[in-house]
């Protein structure tokens, strides 16, 4: 799975908030569209983050997920 950090509000549909890791019910979405993402949103857990001059790539420690995002 590979998804896109161009969700202003977390990620529509995923289970858990990228920006603190709870379940998306019960945060209102603490992520902006160019925020570095911190937990993954298909199961929480929290991501190895790499990021570079022009954007974000990260690997879910738990479920193995790639997510990337852009600073623009």
């Amino acid at each position: 799975m590979t998804s896109t950090g161009a969700a202003p509000r977390g990620v529509p549909g995923a289970p858990f908030c990228p920006g603190c890791g709870r379940p998306a019910a019960e945060c209102a979405g603490c992520t902006g569209r160019t925020d570095t993402w911190h937990y993954c949103p298909a199961c929480g857990k929290w991501l190895a983050v790499q990021v570079t001059p022009t954007g974000w790539a990260a690997t879910c420690r738990g479920c193995g997920d790639r997510h990337t995002g852009s600073h623009q």
